[in-house]
């Protein structure tokens, strides 16, 4: 799987204040693990069930200058344990629910959530996220609504919410969030816009290009 524009907004938007601890499901080539390590000093756990992609990531991150912050376990989140709870949980899930799959096996377990479904991830972060921790989300827009509806009856309430679009004229076709235990105390924003590109033609928008300015070499 490529690196996705949409995983690197997601990686900006993701909050890391305070973070101690970070644990990354699903973390293909290491991207999002990497992007958090960047700006913060938390130790961080990257969870990939595929292998290839987990060598990949431990590939990626060994030639980082960020290998003594990350650890990859290439294992099956349902199966990860850990002593510890973590302060921020990132994801960016297979999200495909119910669309036909292609012949390549490795793109089809990246894409449809067959093997890892709404409820069991959200189980997952009940089990792992620390009381006062938030769970960051990257998924279609036309998933939302089932995925919140699973989170609300394992205990979790959502915290913030961006609409990600193409162009200022498109509707939005992606959606970052973050969730919180019921319990915890949440920042009770409103939604958030952000557009990739500007009106004026292919260039990215000023937004898009102040949030990945860190990370991107030419922008």
């Amino acid at each position: 799987m490529k690196v996705s524009l949409d995983a690197c907004v997601f990686g900006a938007l993701c909050e890391t204040d305070k973070a101690e601890h970070i644990l990354d499901i699903g973390t293909g080539t290491g991207l999002l693990s990497l992007m958090l390590a960047q700006r913060c000093d938390a130790l961080i756990d990257a969870i990939e069930l595929d292998e290839r992609a987990a060598q990949q990531a431990i590939q990626n991150i060994e030639s980082s200058p960020f290998s003594k912050q990350v650890r990859v376990h290439n294992t099956d989140i349902k199966q990860f344990e850990s002593a510890k709870k973590y302060d921020l949980v990132v994801c960016n899930p297979p999200f495909f629910s119910d669309h036909l799959k292609g012949p390549n096996t490795q793109r089809n377990q990246a894409r449809h959530n067959d093997g890892l479904s709404f409820i069991e991830l959200n189980a997952c972060i009940v089990e792992h996220l620390h009381e006062n921790g938030r769970a960051w989300i990257l998924l279609p827009c036309s998933e939302f609504e089932n995925f919140m509806a699973n989170a609300r009856q394992l205990g979790l309430q959502l915290d913030q919410k961006w609409l990600l679009s193409s162009r200022p004229q498109k509707a939005p076709h992606r959606v970052i969030f973050s969730l919180a235990h019921a319990s915890s105390q949440i920042s009770m924003e409103p939604d958030k816009d952000l557009c990739v590109h500007s009106e004026q033609g292919p260039e990215y928008s000023q937004a898009f290009k102040s949030l990945l300015k860190h990370y991107y070499l030419k922008l």
